[in-house]
């Protein structure tokens, strides 16, 4: 059984060191792009282990844009629900 994964590497962006995460095959990958996006900005971390193993697995980058999905629909929520109560309340 073959497990993809993907190497890090370390950069520089706007005087922060950031990973980013190589792509082992050729051609435009999505999920790395989205990643990568996200890792720059640091809107999202890699897990230590990762980062100590400088590999991350299909499974580790794909749960972690899971995560941020769904917290970022929860906040979201959350939002929506303070800007009705505040209309509500006539303020």
């Amino acid at each position: 059984v073959s497990i993809m994964a993907y190497r890090l590497k370390s950069v520089r962006y706007q005087n922060s060191p950031r990973k980013i995460l190589l792509q082992n095959e050729n051609g435009p990958c999505p999920l790395l792009a989205c990643a990568n996006a996200l890792l720059l900005r640091g809107v999202i971390s890699l897990p230590a282990s990762c980062v100590r193993s400088g590999v991350a697995s299909i499974d580790d980058v794909v749960n972690l844009l899971g995560e941020r999905a769904l917290k970022r629909a929860a906040d979201q929520r959350e939002a929506a629900a303070s800007a009705t109560e505040w209309k509500v309340a006539g303020k």
